[in-house]
């Protein structure tokens, strides 16, 4: 009988069976009240169109650590959560010929993606290496989110960049901006322990935000000094900041995930003419998101992204609560947890 990871209610996640009680979709309605899309399904044969896979590898987003904590709620629990896993595909539907039985892949499907038995719909998965060191190093969800990111800012030769957060999608946001050929690349968070990992993701500078040292450099640069901010903290003191060190015509990159309402100077963004510019996923669903998970792959394979670097903490899925209890604490150190409910860890 094939297993999943399960958030019973708020509060509660456990490793079961599942049982045809927990495939349920949402109404349109529900979606849009709760911004929970469900694409996939655990029962039944694939169609045409589709293919069936088990996960091997699940990494765990703030996403699922808001639906674990109610920050976020969802239509109906038990729910089964999931948006970033690698698969490996068990059957094929009629129709799909770019992916077959044994292949591993990564899928653009929403939610009910942890568990060992996915159908969803095959052209919106991709295939991934045959060979891979370490499955965690291949969840591709969120660095297609950066790369999608990416196409949304105007990062010219010469320009002033700060790049505020450092936390697991900063980081990754740092890997994908350290090539691009600026006057300065700033990196600030408020964990020395995450400037220093940025430091090997590839920031120029790092910036210790509040240390005696960091509120110097930025008096020695003064307000307005950067051409551009990418704010990755969803914070208000990272708005804050955004806003006080982005100049005249500059642009802010929202990245970070605000979930609560902030208050924002906009006398002095009027008065520099800042462009405040969202940069999610969601930006790009008219334009079909998924494409650039193709490109994405090879920037991965490339070594533009290196998960490795990144991964800070790993758990089998028979210890799914430790991993959502720790997801949740995020201490000093932590930076994003995987959980495998495979016994291989890797392909080679």
């Amino acid at each position: 009988m094939a297993k999943s990871v399960c958030i019973e209610r708020i509060g509660e996640i456990s490793w079961r069976e599942l049982t045809p009680t927990d495939d349920y979709k949402p109404t349109r309605q529900e979606e849009i009240d709760h911004g929970t899309r469900v694409v996939t399904r655990h029962f039944g044969d694939p169609k045409e169109g589709e293919i069936e896979t088990r996960a091997v590898c699940g990494a765990v987003c703030t996403h699922e650590v808001s639906l674990f904590t109610g920050e976020l709620t969802h239509p109906r629990y038990p729910m089964i959560p999931g948006h970033e896993a690698v698969h490996q595909v068990t059957r094929v539907g009629r129709g799909v010929t770019h992916l077959k039985e044994g292949d591993y892949c990564a899928a653009c499907w929403y939610m009910g993606q942890w568990a060992e038995r996915v159908i969803g719909p095959a052209d919106v998965a991709y295939k991934l290496p045959d060979t891979m060191d370490d499955f965690a190093h291949w969840v591709v969800e969120p660095v297609a989110s950066i790369v999608n990111a990416g196409q949304y800012m105007e990062i010219k030769p010469g320009m002033k960049v700060l790049l505020i957060g450092t936390g697991f999608m900063g980081l990754l946001m740092t890997q994908m901006l350290r090539g691009y050929p600026m006057a300065q690349f700033v990196c600030a968070d408020l964990k020395p322990s995450s400037l220093k990992k940025a430091g090997r993701c590839g920031a120029w500078e790092t910036l210790l935000i509040g240390s005696d040292e960091g509120e110097d450099r930025l008096k020695v640069w003064g307000p307005g000094h950067f051409d551009a901010v990418v704010e990755c903290t969803g914070s208000q003191g990272g708005m804050d900041l955004a806003v006080q060190m982005c100049g005249m015509a500059g642009s802010i990159y929202l990245f970070g995930w605000h979930r609560t309402p902030r208050m924002l100077d906009f006398k002095l963004g009027h008065l520099r003419g800042q462009r405040l510019i969202h940069t999610t996923p969601a930006t790009d669903t008219g334009r079909l998101y998924e494409r650039y998970w193709p490109m994405t792959i090879e920037m991965m394979q490339s070594g533009v992204f290196d998960l490795s670097l990144l991964v800070s903490h790993k758990y089998e899925a028979a210890h799914i609560a430790r991993c959502m209890a720790d997801s949740v604490k995020r201490e000093d150190g932590f930076i994003k947890s995987v959980f495998y409910l495979s016994d291989k860890r890797g392909t080679t």
